[in-house]
């Protein structure tokens, strides 16, 4: 019988959660959906010098606001916990140890200060760093003895010197290590605690875990995973190594030149299926063209053979263009939902909207979805719509033609005569408009009539209407604009103007 499928995901609680976790998170719900097996969340959290307290629980938040869900994990259980390795040390050291009595491994006794000055001669020799087997062949007795003394020690795992260790990667295909360049790793620690590379590979096989999906990185330590499973019998699960995530350099991809904080993108208005797609559009093609998908179309698609190798570069823009997609696709009034606390950021709404205010937020959401990236930009292009003091802007120095030339176009508007007349028409008309709320269709007429009346072209009206209205030579629409402020706002912008600019 075949083995049920069983893949994991295994982040380390040293920060905020890496946007790098949920792209090989994803790769492996996918990979198990397809293959009706089953998705694990274990906590690597061994590294207890870089561990950060709410870590933990800011991995689970991140992953779930995905939609990266998982059948087991420690926060839900399951029947191969616990799944914090932190709860598992003792397991760790009894591996370690039956490794020690088949022959595997040995306890080494060399000092800190041994080992750096073991690390100087080989740089000063250019030769590769790594341990020289000192301590491989000391006695049962000396060791024993060394221990009853409270000699700190460590566990080595014993490489073979000769012949080569081959990784059977389904992308790469097999790549291949000579072992003579593969020192003896540590497993367990002086202070108890086991390296990465044993707790990695005792979890795995205990949990059941086939198919192990990670990021290319861990490529040179596979090696060292082999030769473990070699040593302690056990079938080696299948190896997958995805393409990292690069920087537009080619580099990795770091905090350094670009926002790795799954907190980043939630807190700046990206919405999950954005970043979903975008991380799988990073290794993956659908073909025929396409480009937006759910995450669900992505798990039903899901070919692991059709997985690029070609070092995909985490390009923002391209991010940005996913996310309008997305945003442009959900439903208004969920969008709308969403964008309320980017608007209560900015303080255009309290804590309570009413349902006058919703009406109004969502036909500017409607309008700006349309381009823009983000609910946060969403927020951020809407202050025209809140803010009723403004001034024209003013004319520097440094500012391009194309800037120049639309501020002195505001100028010369409301300065002209006929740009005069427009105002004070546009603004009797909008007094003597009977109610306080004014319809998109009523305010659109009350611009076509003012333009009509004029008989002038429409920029000769509408340039003016727009100075004393937002401030501003180009932007929202005027109707949509006195649809959503009403009357009484529009009066009293018009007549700020008038009076600050003494048309």
């Amino acid at each position: 019988m075949e083995r049920r499928i069983r893949t994991r995901v295994a982040p380390s609680p040293t920060g905020d959660p890496h946007v790098g976790t949920a792209y090989i998170a994803m790769f492996n719900i996918a990979f198990a959906y397809k293959h009706g097996g089953d998705f694990i969340l274990r906590i690597e959290d061994t590294d207890q010098n870089r561990y950060t307290p709410g870590s933990e629980e800011m991995i689970y938040e991140s992953l779930r606001w995905l939609g990266l869900d998982w059948k087991e994990g420690p926060d839900v259980g399951g029947p191969y916990g616990p799944y914090r390795q932190s709860e598992r040390f003792g397991i760790y050291a009894d591996y370690a140890k039956q490794l020690v009595e088949k022959g595997e491994a040995y306890y080494c006794f060399c000092t800190p200060e041994r080992l750096n000055n073991l690390r100087e001669r080989q740089k000063a020799m250019k030769k590769a760093p790594g341990y020289d087997g000192h301590c491989r062949s000391l006695s049962k007795e000396e060791v024993e003895a060394r221990i009853a003394a409270g000699e700190p020690y460590v566990i080595r795992l014993k490489m073979p010197y000769e012949g080569e260790t081959v990784i059977h990667d389904r992308l790469r295909g097999d790549i291949v290590f000579e072992n003579s360049k593969i020192d003896d790793q540590v497993l367990l620690k002086a202070d108890g605690y086991p390296t990465y590379h044993l707790a990695n590979v005792v979890d795995d096989h205990l949990m059941g875990v086939t198919t192990v999906i990670r990021a290319e990185e861990w490529i040179s330590s596979t090696p060292k995973h082999i030769q473990l499973y070699k040593a302690f019998g056990w079938e080696q699960p299948e190896f997958i190594h995805m393409p990292l995530l690069r920087n537009s350099d080619r580099t990795k991809i770091s905090k350094r030149k670009n926002p790795v904080s799954l907190n980043w993108y939630r807190d700046n208005g990206y919405l999950k299926e954005g970043l979903l797609n975008f991380l799988g559009l990073m290794a993956y093609s659908f073909g025929d063209g396409k480009e937006i998908f759910t995450l669900q179309e992505f798990k039903e698609n899901f070919n692991i053979d059709n997985v690029s190798l070609g070092g995909p570069v985490f390009d923002l823009v391209k991010l940005g263009w996913i996310n309008n997609q997305h945003m442009r696709l959900k439903d208004l009034k969920e969008l709308t939902e969403m964008t309320v606390p980017f608007f209560r950021a900015k303080g255009f709404v309290g804590e309570e909207v009413s349902d006058k205010e919703m009406v109004a937020l969502e036909r500017i959401v409607e309008i700006l979805r349309e381009h823009a990236h983000t609910l946060k930009e969403i927020a951020d292009e809407s202050t025209v719509y809140f803010k009723d003091e403004y001034e024209l802007p003013e004319l520097t120095e440094d500012m391009d033609k194309k800037e120049r030339k639309g501020i002195e176009r505001l100028y010369n508007a409301i300065a002209d005569e006929t740009g005069k007349k427009s105002i004070k028409l546009f603004l009797e008309k909008i007094e003597n408009y009977p109610t306080e709320d004014i319809p998109l269709e009523e305010a659109k007429k009350l611009l076509t009539d003012t333009l009509e009346e004029i008989g002038e072209g429409p920029a000769k009206v509408y340039m003016p209407l727009r100075a004393v209205l937002t401030g501003e030579p180009r932007g929202a629409d005027l109707y949509n604009l006195i649809f959503i402020i009403g009357k009484t706002r529009t009066i009293n912008r018009i007549k700020r103007m008038i009076e600050k600019y003494n048309i």
